[in-house]
């Protein structure tokens, strides 16, 4: 039951995630900075364990959009156990402490990867309390608009 609730709330912050991501690629600039390093049709995969929930995105006319189920892709992202996952997506544990910590099993090239781990770290101070962020990231980057309008426009579309 525990796995099973754990799943759960990772695949809904992976696709929060996914969608918080497609917002602040166009709307904050550091990350559309990151992201233009990204060649056209880019694509990447994170995954929640082995046969878990996972989400496809590409890099599409400069945009981030849901792509569908593919077996390769530019940069694949394996989180080594729901736990693992679970951590990382609670913002018990930053994405780059998983990282170092052998949590996520990586595909791809690792200045893509470390550019994803960046966004990533971007989106994590939008999307988690300050107390928290705090906790997670080296240092919290200033934000360009506030974390409610991004939440809006994550569950209202733009």
């Amino acid at each position: 039951m525990k796995t099973l609730f754990k799943t759960i709330t990772c695949k809904v912050v992976l696709r929060v995630l996914y969608r918080a991501l497609k917002v602040l690629v166009v709307k904050e600039s550091r990350i559309r900075r990151e992201f233009s390093s990204f060649k056209e049709g880019f694509t990447i995969r994170i995954t929640l364990s082995e046969g878990g929930p996972s989400v496809f995105m590409m890099k599409k006319n400069g945009n981030l959009v849901f792509s569908m189920k593919g077996e390769d892709s530019d940069l694949d992202l394996k989180f080594k156990s729901v736990d693992s996952a679970f951590l990382v997506f609670t913002g018990m544990m930053g994405i780059s402490r998983a990282y170092a910590e052998h949590r996520i099993v990586v595909k791809g090239d690792i200045t893509d990867t470390m550019t994803l781990v960046r966004i990533i770290d971007i989106a994590e101070a939008y999307l988690f309390p300050h107390i928290m962020t705090r906790r997670i990231l080296r240092s919290v980057p200033n934000k360009e608009r506030s974390s409610l309008s991004v939440y809006r426009m994550v569950l209202l579309g733009f």
